[in-house]
């Protein structure tokens, strides 16, 4: 890490929160670098990280009279205004970069989080880690801009559902199978609840088969006695 946006990437990446961790003006820093770390391939943040920056690496007219030589009274007050200076110029560069894409994911995952698709869309979102929840927000919002899809349903299930395969139902074109190689939990169950209802449009309907294979006529590893589910 070198840049005061990537720290903040990488503390709410972790789930770290920000307002224990303290900025810090160095003792020695580089004139090449904004971070003065420990570590140049530091990849991890701790709760109360104490982080040193280099206000003069891109701050400079700001801190330009802040530290000078000769100014010896107050040190605890400079520290702290450093301190509270640098928390709103961290917020503020973590969202410089922030694309449109990702500004209208941040508002989706809010309204998730405020129960706008319902409780139960609110607790099971918590069950995916952040780079599950990156990829669910891009499809919802490639949804809203193009509609639903099957096609949108499955690339989610390959996604986040190990072991799985979906089916089209030949006797019905509404009816969709779901088999999962896996014994089925609350976790799981929550999840695939999720996706079904975010991903699959009326009139659809999902059937989920777990841990053993609903049985195929004429596909022989389908049809084992004992290891099937009849459908």
């Amino acid at each position: 890490m070198n840049y005061l946006w990537e720290a903040m990437l990488q503390l709410r990446k972790q789930g770290v929160t920000e307002s224990t961790v303290r900025f810090k003006m160095p003792q020695r820093f580089s004139s090449y670098m904004e971070l003065s770390i420990p570590c140049l391939n530091q990849e991890e943040m701790k709760e109360g990280e104490v982080i040193e920056v280099n206000p003069y690496y891109r701050f400079y007219n700001i801190f330009k009279d802040f530290y000078q030589p000769d100014l010896k009274d107050y040190p605890m007050l400079r520290d702290n205004l450093f301190h509270l200076i640098f928390h709103l110029l961290a917020q503020n560069d973590a969202l410089s970069g922030m694309t449109k894409e990702e500004y209208h994911k941040k508002l989706l995952y809010r309204d998730l989080e405020e129960c706008a698709f319902g409780e139960s869309a609110r607790n099971a979102i918590g069950l995916f880690t952040r780079d599950e929840r990156e990829f669910i927000l891009s499809g919802m919002l490639k949804q809203y801009e193009t509609g639903s899809s099957l096609d949108m349903f499955k690339d989610m299930m390959e996604e986040l559902i190990p072991d799985n395969i979906v089916y089209h139902s030949n006797q019905n074109s509404y009816e969709i199978l779901v088999f999962i190689g896996r014994r089925m939990d609350k976790t799981l169950e929550g999840k695939m609840g999720f996706l079904v209802n975010m991903f699959v449009e009326l009139p659809y309907h999902v059937e989920i088969y777990y841990e053993h294979h609903f049985g195929i006529m004429a596909i022989e590893e389908t049809m084992e006695i004992d290891e099937i589910i009849m459908c």
